[in-house]
């Protein structure tokens, strides 16, 4: 056992020189970032999301987005390129920003952020910003702006969403508005062109119709008690010798007809086709003989007194008969009104409710148009749920980063692993016979001895001062090649965030 940890430990000292280097590299690499790495401070600040002040029974907000969410997209509208490029420049965040590129700024403003929202069942939202900067100053005044943006962006948020809803109510009152009129309008005109069938005056126009019809009948009646006076006058004058009348035939055919017309009045209904085709006869005789027309068989046969009488008599016929010519012309135009009433009446109906429906709908726009004026002066007075300030950001005392013990101790613990590691690997691909065990193992016999390689003395020395001069050589290039690359190339902060930046680290 102890010829192995002798021969291992020979191994160590062989290969010291490389694992020395490779030691060296990373404890130096670390320690050059410890040393050269700027110290960079946070500034942070808190937002708490404040509930309505006044009660949800009397006031109801218009604004519906949830705190969370709209903290997000406040968040996502301040992370945009073109404020982030004007919020550097105005605090001179960055030293080199000159040298760097737009996309660059914008690339490490976002990792140098950082939002963190927090909220949960009967817990309060709160939004964290900080921001991490080489200049304290710099750092506290880009949360404030951060914090400024968010304050000033949550309340134009609410009012602009308060504002939208009542603009869109507002609009949509004043177009139901419009169409109220507009459907009113149409009414009284479908009214006013109809206004003799309107199903209201219904019953007022059949009553009209009953009593235009019993006047017909009346002024019938009349007619026909008229033509039997003016009968008996004439046959009264015909046998007093007083003269000797004949009547037309044209006379005879009326009489009979009119004595036909009142039969069938006891029969048959005034408005019967049997009736109207009896007057109509009637009315064609009369037009073609008048009622006053007789023959005489002796010159100046009548007396003045019967000729008074049989005109005074056909005087009122022909005022009857035209009474019911106008009688009968209302009457054809109050059947055709009762005959369109219900067409009407259907049309009204449909217009009327098609005018409720709107009227309906246009008082729920009021009264949607009066909550959001409500809201939008609930939100105006900032009365309603809002983004607070808790925490404004102060200038850091003390940097945050970088822990440079953490950094050099970390660049010595990978440069001691990395040279165990080589130093394992290399024992493991090295498959050459360097102890007699190794000579059994490989050609599987035992040795009766074996006889170690003596190496002269200077062979020795110069092998020794070669490696010295190496690991002397590797100790000086190492910080020298970092100060180069620090001083000429890129500080090795930058440099070390540019190699996390592509590896994703």
């Amino acid at each position: 056992m102890n010829s192995e940890i002798l021969f291992y430990l020979e191994l160590v000292k062989k290969r010291l020189p490389i694992m020395t280097v490779i030691l060296v590299l990373c404890g130096g690499i670390g320690v050059g970032l410890a040393l050269t790495m700027p110290p960079k401070y946070e500034a942070s600040a808190a937002l708490l999301v404040e509930g309505a002040e006044l009660p949800a029974t009397l006031f109801t907000s218009t604004v519906q987005t949830q705190a969370a969410r709209g903290l997000k997209e406040i968040e996502l509208r301040l992370m945009t390129r073109a404020n982030l490029l004007d919020i550097a420049k105005k605090y001179n965040v960055f030293a080199n920003e000159p040298s760097m590129s737009p996309d660059e700024i914008v690339s490490a403003m976002r990792r140098l952020t950082r939002f963190q929202i927090s909220s949960g069942r009967d817990q309060a939202t709160i939004l964290r910003i900080s921001f991490e900067s080489q200049d304290p100053k710099a750092a506290a005044d880009v949360v404030n702006e951060f914090v400024t943006y968010v304050l000033r962006a949550d309340v134009e948020r609410r009012t602009d969403a308060s504002g939208e809803t009542l603009e869109f109510f507002a609009q949509r009152v004043e177009r139901l508005s419009e169409k109220l009129a507009k459907q009113s309008a149409e009414i009284v005109a479908f009214k006013e062109a109809n206004n003799d069938a309107l199903p209201d005056g219904l019953n007022f126009r059949l009553d009209r119709q009953s009593q235009l019809q019993e006047r017909v009948n009346l002024a019938a009646r009349d007619r026909t008690s008229l033509i039997e006076q003016r009968n008996r006058l004439l046959l009264v004058g015909q046998s007093s010798g007083a003269s000797q009348f004949q009547m037309t035939p044209q006379m005879q055919e009326i009489n009979r007809l009119e004595t036909e017309l009142r039969s069938k009045l006891a029969i048959y209904a005034p408005d019967s086709p049997t009736i109207k085709f009896l007057k109509k006869r009637i009315e064609i005789l009369q037009s073609n003989e008048p009622l006053d027309i007789v023959q005489e068989e002796e010159e100046g046969g009548m007396s003045a007194v019967l000729k008074l009488q049989l005109a005074e008599i056909d005087s009122r016929i022909a005022s009857l008969d035209e009474e019911v010519r106008t009688l009968n012309l209302a009457l054809e135009d109050l059947s055709d009104a009762i005959e369109r009433t219900p067409k009407v009446a259907i049309t009204l109906d449909g217009m009327q409710r098609e005018y409720e429906t709107t009227q309906t709908q246009y008082n729920e726009a009021v009264r949607a148009r009066s909550t959001a004026e409500q809201g939008v002066d609930v939100e105006t007075a900032a009365k309603g749920e809002r983004v607070a300030l808790i925490e404004q950001a102060a200038v850091p005392g003390a940097p945050t980063s970088p822990n440079r013990k953490l950094i050099a101790g970390g660049g010595v613990f990978v440069g001691s692993a990395l040279a165990a590691a080589f130093f394992v690997l290399t024992e493991l691909v090295n498959s050459s016979i360097r102890r007699p065990i190794d000579l059994a193992r490989g050609l599987g016999i035992q040795p009766l001895a074996t006889i170690p390689f003596l190496e002269e003395q200077s062979v020795r020395r110069r092998r020794h001062f070669l490696k010295a001069t190496f690991i002397l050589l590797v100790i000086v290039s190492i910080p020298l090649a970092l100060w180069a690359l620090h001083t000429y190339y890129l500080p090795l902060d930058l440099l070390f965030e540019k190699v996390l930046e592509r590896t994703g680290l």
